[in-house]
């Protein structure tokens, strides 16, 4: 009983209807760890590190596939197909979001250098980081999804960008799900269907002013086909209808995520408090104290070091 009414709390705790925005009552999560020691009280370099190195790798892995769009020699009217899909969309934008991230992280460590504080408010740039991570999550854990069980064409090969784009976006998702301290909101969830529905909206767009692929279709995704509104209508719909199912596992991964760190670390929130033992200790001293000479004043025993 006492598990299904923390679960209660924390549900209704996560549905009040602050949530939509992007406040936050310890912003400093935004720029640390969940797996450092707390309470927070610094910015520390490896996780610097851990931002630089995800920002530098989707960068360069982004440049080289649109190096590669169309082959090595492609001209530049082949290369800028690369713009149409979806798949480029959703990992441009964890490009944007991991390189924003490790500019605002060590933007606060350099200042937790010369301050030793902190962020104390969200800031617009905290905000920025949270409104990305909402932007990039479902997205890519959808277009994994989507591709391997519906695009995915096995007469083809599959290749290192592919493997990036579709599989290994997944996984720095969970992977940085597991390793930020940013909390998730399962209210978010129309920031990431807006990116979709723009998404949605530039194909319609392109449909109409006769764009096409590479290979002269007029669909970009044979499920996203303006011709076939029978296809393509319950699939916009079906968008709006699971995204908040979506964000909701979402929710779930970064539930789980505060779950193993109380589990698995013995430094919590009340870390900052003296030790069990040594309260236990400060206790029966001053009980002893007072059972020598309970004239003894307590300010008395207060003063004597622990």
């Amino acid at each position: 009983m006492g598990c299904c009414r923390r679960c209660l709390l924390v549900l209704r705790q996560e549905f009040k209807l602050s949530n939509f925005c992007f406040d936050f009552c310890e912003p400093q999560r935004f720029v640390v760890s969940e797996w450092q020691k707390q309470p927070f009280v610094s910015v520390k370099p490896w996780y610097v590190l851990f931002r630089w190195f995800w920002a530098l790798y989707h960068a360069g892995w982004w440049l080289t596939s649109l190096i590669y769009e169309g082959g090595l020699d492609a001209p530049i009217q082949r290369k800028a197909y690369h713009f149409i899909y979806l798949t480029n969309w959703a990992y441009l934008s964890i490009v944007v979001s991991t390189t924003v991230e490790a500019s605002v992280v060590t933007n606060y460590w350099l200042r937790y250098r010369r301050t030793a504080q902190l962020p104390k408010t969200m800031t617009p740039a905290l905000k920025v980081v949270w409104v990305l991570q909402s932007v990039v999550y479902l997205p890519a854990l959808l277009i994994t999804a989507a591709y391997w069980s519906v695009i995915y064409d096995p007469a083809y090969p599959v290749t290192a960008i592919n493997v990036e784009v579709h599989i290994v976006n997944s996984v720095y998702v969970l992977i940085n799900l597991f390793v930020i301290a940013a909390p998730v909101r399962i209210f978010h969830f129309y920031v990431p269907l807006a990116f979709l529905f723009t998404y949605l909206i530039f194909t319609l767009i392109y449909w109409a002013a006769g764009g096409t692929t590479p290979e002269g279709d007029t669909a970009i995704y044979p499920i996203m086909d303006w011709d076939n509104l029978g296809l393509t209508v319950p699939f916009v719909v079906g968008c709006g209808v699971f995204s908040p199912a979506m964000q909701g596992i979402v929710w779930l991964i970064y539930r789980a995520r505060l779950w193993a760190r109380r589990s698995c670390c013995s430094c919590s929130p009340r870390a900052s408090l003296p030790h069990q033992g040594t309260m236990d200790d400060i206790i029966g001293r001053d009980a002893s104290m007072e059972s020598v000479n309970p004239t003894t004043p307590r300010i008395a025993v207060i003063a004597q070091p622990v």
